[in-house]
């Protein structure tokens, strides 16, 4: 880090140090006394004129000292990286973000980072994956809905109701899958990117619904941790960070990184990033061009979230009113050994209440 210095103002002519009155790593601010100092015709107290925390200290009191001497460096303060939740986060618990090192992309601080200093102060160990332990005696739960196996077969047996869009890291292993689907009108969810989309188009950014879906379902991860899991043999392992792979409807990928410590217009950005090494997600969550489509899991998660394209449906209000809505599909894919259509069902029913298309 660039360091800087603390001088002897050169109008007091030489001096002698008497006292330091900070200590090495002492934050500093331009008003901070930091020494006294006596001169020929006076003792003088010496601002430190500068943000940062002092590194060194060059001269010890009782010490002469020229004008304009150096009397000790500093480092100016570190420019934190910090989501917007993290940082919503420190402030209510009350943890001093320049204490954290930031885990995210370029050191960025994120919500378990945050977390870690908390469980850190109450005197357990760094923040781990959750290890949920299975056992020969405790059978997997029994899926419901679709079932698929093995995976390297889900295009030929679902070519009659549905196409499978592969990410690039396509499942090899025999795993047994299910799925769950919701019809939804997305015509509030259409509207509310309408609205979005001045203030977006501001900072060079996109308002789509697969974003307000990513920044949606990441808000219900903490409700849902099965969604953000894997299986090995021995444990289930629910995880701390999201980490979304998102398809977009043209077929390109993206990795969101720490989904859950961004806001909507985070996500946005992210998803105009060209990061598309999917190796480090955690989920999957994709928007489609064709309402029959949808995407699988990839290895080492448990779930897919897919919101297919929407078609012209009638959507009956009541017994007397009938509309034209925008019906897409909301579809969720997952390993059976890890969650049961109850808790797949659940889930969507939250991602519709989330993005108010219920």
């Amino acid at each position: 880090m660039h360091q800087q210095t603390i001088t002897l103002p050169p109008a007091l002519g030489e001096a002698t140090l008497l006292e330091w009155l900070v200590a090495v790593g002492d934050p500093l601010t331009p008003a901070t006394p930091v020494a006294r100092v006596l001169t020929a015709d006076a003792e003088w107290v010496l601002p430190a004129q500068c943000d940062g925390v002092l590194v060194e200290q060059l001269v010890a009191p009782g010490a002469q000292v020229a004008a304009g001497a150096v009397l000790a460096r500093y480092a100016p303060p570190r420019r934190l990286r910090v989501t917007p939740l993290a940082r919503r986060m420190a402030a209510v618990l009350g943890i001093d973000l320049a204490t954290l090192t930031g885990s995210g992309p370029a050191g960025r601080i994120g919500r378990a980072d945050v977390l870690a200093a908390v469980r850190t102060s109450e005197g357990s160990t760094e923040l781990q994956p959750v290890m949920i332990m299975a056992s020969a005696e405790v059978m997997p739960p029994e899926p419901v809905g679709t079932i698929v196996e093995p995976a390297p077969m889900l295009a030929d047996q679902m070519a009659a109701v549905a196409t499978v869009i592969q990410p690039p890291l396509a499942i090899t292993e025999l795993i047994p899958l299910a799925s769950a689907t919701i019809a939804v009108d997305v015509q509030p969810l259409s509207r509310r990117c309408a609205a979005q989309a001045a203030e977006f188009a501001a900072r060079g950014l996109q308002a789509t619904p697969l974003g307000a879906l990513i920044a949606a379902a990441a808000a219900l991860f903490p409700m849902h941790p099965l969604i953000n899991a894997a299986w090995s043999d021995s444990a289930i392992i629910v995880r701390h960070r999201y980490h979304v792979a998102a398809g977009l409807p043209d077929g390109r990928w993206r990795l969101i990184a720490d989904a859950g410590d961004l806001t909507e217009r985070g996500i946005a950005r992210a998803l105009a990033q060209a990061n598309d090494d999917l190796s480090g997600a955690t989920c999957v969550i994709a928007a489609t061009n064709g309402w029959w489509q949808v995407v699988p899991p990839l290895p080492g998660t448990s779930a897919a979230l897919t919101l297919s394209a929407a078609h012209s449906q009638p959507v009956a209000l009541d017994t007397t009113t009938m509309v034209i809505g925008a019906i897409a599909h909301l579809s969720v894919w997952y390993d059976a050994r890890i969650l049961d259509h109850p808790a797949a069902m659940a889930f969507l029913r939250d991602v519709c209440r989330q993005l108010g298309v219920e």
